[in-house]
């Protein structure tokens, strides 16, 4: 009996995370990790094929239109409860 190879792979941060899980499981795959690997760590058994030509480019595209909403949603909320200015802090000479 043949099994897929097992692919890890570390997000930085829970929704990252979150999106892959999903993903995977849209595609019916039981994302996992081992008992004591970081909360960070998603292991998926799939073949090698797979999730480097369907799953892992359609992920860098949904990661790419998460983070543009994340994005657009943080600074509208800070924008309106927070004060008017998202700018980033400036810089200055050392």
């Amino acid at each position: 009996l043949f099994r897929s190879p097992e692919t890890k792979v570390t997000f930085a941060d829970q929704w990252q995370r979150r999106l892959f899980a999903a993903l995977c499981r849209r595609y019916g795959l039981e994302p996992y990790r081992y008992k004591g690997q970081r909360y960070t760590t998603v292991i998926v058994r799939a073949p090698r094929s797979f999730v480097e030509n369907t799953l892992w480019p359609e992920y860098l595209e949904l990661q790419a239109a998460l983070h543009a909403y994340l994005n657009e949603a943080t600074d509208r909320i800070i924008r309106e409860e927070v004060f008017g200015d998202v700018g980033e802090a400036k810089e200055r000479a050392g």
